[in-house]
């Protein structure tokens, strides 16, 4: 299976991963960044596919995003929503602003992407969307409630396009991905006693997360479905 692919915050960690993957598979490859111009084109050079850079959050802008991309690489099949960012912050001094600007690029951007390629998928009866959430989704967290709060709710976002989308043959899965080895990996996760409670006490590698999701994005009989590569931080 290939054909066209759209990886948002696909210049740096799980999305960059993801990108060159995709593209090792057969897909061409839009990797859309934000800010990240040099990086974004540096992997598109690599694998044959077109940097584009759209801020998530912006309906607008997602849709002409994937106008482009249509445009010019052809019909997409796969579309990885992974733009995302966190910040490590007490629930007091969470502002107002970083409320707003957590649920528009995380949630809204994952809604944003469904918004924009799924009618396109629905029409052409084919399809596959895959939205990047967190492990923290599944077990809550201290300090980034803003960033659990918006990954949490894609959870249920995922879930209900699935339903609504699987009659069209269009699927629609999240991915919770556990500590990874990329720059969000910031020092508070990295001590070693943290690395010990893993159960296979290590990190994971951009990589593996992005087996994960090119397997999930494949899978043909997988719709509306939580897949947490995450090496045994939860096990359930």
């Amino acid at each position: 299976m290939a054909g066209t692919a759209l990886v948002t915050g696909g210049a740096t960690g799980i999305g960059r991963a993801t990108a060159y993957l995709l593209a090792a598979r057969g897909y061409r490859v839009a990797v859309d960044h934000l800010g990240d111009e040099a990086k974004a084109k540096q992997v598109a050079g690599d694998i044959g596919g077109i940097a584009y850079e759209a801020d998530v959050a912006d309906i607008d802008a997602v849709e002409s995003l994937v106008c482009g991309v249509e445009s010019d690489l052809g019909p997409i099949d796969v579309a990885v929503a992974c733009a995302g960012f966190d910040v490590d912050v007490p629930l007091a001094d969470v502002t107002e602003e970083l409320w707003h600007r957590s649920l528009s690029v995380i949630l809204g951007g994952c809604a944003n992407v469904i918004a924009a390629v799924g009618p396109r998928m629905r029409a052409r009866r084919r399809g596959s969307i895959v939205g990047i959430s967190s492990e923290l989704a599944l077990l809550g967290d201290e300090n980034h409630v803003p960033y659990v709060t918006a990954k949490s709710a894609m959870i249920g976002l995922v879930r209900s396009v699935a339903r609504e989308y699987g009659p069209d043959q269009v699927r629609v899965n999240i991915i919770c991905p556990g500590p990874t080895d990329t720059d969000m990996l910031t020092e508070r996760w990295r001590g070693e006693d943290y690395r010990r409670s893993i159960a296979l006490q290590r990190f994971g590698t951009p990589d593996e997360v992005a087996r994960a999701i090119l397997d999930v994005a494949e899978w043909t009989w997988l719709t509306g479905q939580v897949i947490s590569p995450n090496g045994g931080v939860v096990i359930q």
